[in-house]
């Protein structure tokens, strides 16, 4: 019998989830926004202020996503290259586990199996210099401190979204699409209350005549297709 515990991380679990989600997944802003800058200003010739967070949120998320796929690429090379860092272990049933952390490793020890177990931790410390060896040369773990610091500026945005008045109705339909570009990552999107905010955005979108994403879910994915 063959067993493994389960060391992945949350960030891990949640980016990848969020990888899975944008995939074929485009925010479809509905005025032209570079570099954080939103080109539609009011009549006092100001830029709508929600507009611009909307588009230095848009500019720290693509990072993120962009960070996320390098992570990803990186992480494969590594698991191709060298593989999780890993090690065998019998317990005294004689049951067999493959664990991948020193934390599963001194859960399963016993005074029975002192000999295997302090084997298997040689192994898995071997295991995980080879692997810390080779994130060093590629900066796997430089990547991962990154996603960090872009997914901390994303959060501080957003946190800000619901303190920054918009001045214009492209600045409204920007924080509805920020809203449920992020909510729809995290929790089912064909769930209260994403669908009415996609309602809400088709109407506004129509009613106002801007072009507006569709977000809808098939086959387990979030699509997007722009209005026409």
């Amino acid at each position: 019998m063959d067993d493994s515990d389960d060391s992945m991380s949350l960030s891990f679990v949640t980016r990848r989830r969020l990888l899975a989600g944008t995939a074929t997944a485009a925010l479809a802003w509905p005025v032209q926004v570079k570099s954080g800058a939103a080109e539609l200003r009011d009549g006092s010739g100001a830029a709508d202020p929600a507009l611009v967070l909307c588009g230095n949120w848009q500019d720290f998320h693509d990072k993120t996503l962009a960070l996320c796929r390098e992570q990803q690429r990186l992480e494969t090379h590594l698991v191709r290259t060298i593989g999780f860092p890993c090690a065998k272990v019998r317990l005294a049933d004689g049951t067999e586990l493959t664990l991948h952390s020193m934390e599963g490793l001194n859960d399963a020890y016993s005074p029975e199996i002192e000999a295997e177990w302090s084997r298997a931790v040689a192994d898995f410390t071997t295991h995980q210099a080879r692997w810390d060896a080779a994130d060093a040369e590629i900066g796997y773990s430089r990547a991962d401190e990154l996603i960090r610091q872009s997914e901390t500026a994303e959060r501080v945005l957003l946190d800000n979204l619901p303190q920054t008045a918009a001045t214009s109705m492209e600045g409204i339909l920007a924080k509805l699409l920020v809203i449920l570009h992020d909510g729809e990552h995290w929790e089912h999107p064909a769930d209260f209350p994403w669908p009415h905010i996609r309602s809400v955005l088709d109407d506004l979108a129509r009613h106002h005549k801007y072009r507006c994403g569709d977000h809808r879910r098939t086959d387990g994915e979030i699509v997007s297709r722009r209005m026409l």
